[in-house]
C-alpha cells in the first residue's frame, strides 16, 4: 500500500518523512489551600507541535529543499495533512538541513505548530470544492473523517488531489 504524501498548503512532499512526532500537551495547574488537599485543574490543551526528519532523494534534492524553503518563507497558516490522519491547520515553524548534503540526497528536519480554529459544526449534505481544495481540506473544514468522505465519494481516487468545482457528498 502506497501512503499519500505529506502535504502543506497544496505542496506535497515527494518522499514522506522517515520520522515524525506529534507533541500534545495541556496546561494543568495545581491549586493548594492551607490545611487542605490540593485541586488539579485542566486549563486546556496547547497547540500541538509536529516534528519530523526525512531525506530528499534524486539529482534534484536541492531543488526539492528549495521548494520547502520557499513554502517556509511564505509564512502564514495552511492545511497540513498526513496519510490516515485528520488534517490540521498549522504554521511552518522550522526547517533545517542536517549534516552535509550529498549530490543525490539531503537530510532535513522540520517543525510545524498547530493553529487551533473552531471547526464548522453545521451539517450539510454536500459542498462544492473551492480552488485548490482537496478531500483533506474538506474533511477538516466539516469535521469529517477522510475514510468516511472517501466511502461517500468513491469516484475520488486520491484525497490529496485538487477537486475544484466538484460536488462532494458529506453525508
Amino acid at each position: 500500500m502506497k501512503l499519500v504524501p505529506m502535504r502543506f498548503k497544496g505542496v506535497s512532499w515527494r518522499h514522506n518523512p522517515r520520522q515524525i512526532s506529534f507533541e500534545c500537551d495541556k496546561t494543568v495547574t495545581e491549586l493548594k489551600a492551607p490545611f487542605a488537599s490540593s485541586v488539579v485543574q485542566d486549563m486546556g490543551r496547547k497547540n500541538m507541535l509536529i516534528r519530523g526528519e526525512g531525506e530528499l532523494f534524486g539529482d534534484d534534492c536541492i531543488e526539492q529543499f528549495e521548494q520547502l524553503l520557499n513554502l517556509f518563507r511564505q509564512g502564514g497558516e495552511g492545511l497540513l495533512s498526513f496519510a490516515k490522519m485528520t488534517p490540521i491547520y498549522a504554521v511552518f515553524e522550522s526547517l533545517k538541513i542536517i549534516g552535509t548534503p550529498r549530490p543525490d540526497s539531503l537530510t532535513y528536519s522540520f517543525v510545524f505548530r498547530e493553529v487551533m480554529h473552531k471547526k464548522k459544526t453545521e451539517k450539510l449534505s454536500g459542498c462544492s470544492a473551492k480552488k485548490g481544495e482537496s478531500l483533506w481540506d474538506i474533511a477538516y473544514k466539516y469535521s469529517e473523517s477522510i475514510d468516511r468522505l472517501l466511502s461517500l465519494n468513491p469516484w475520488v481516487k486520491r484525497p490529496d488531489c485538487p477537486l475544484e468545482g466538484r460536488y462532494i457528498r458529506l453525508c
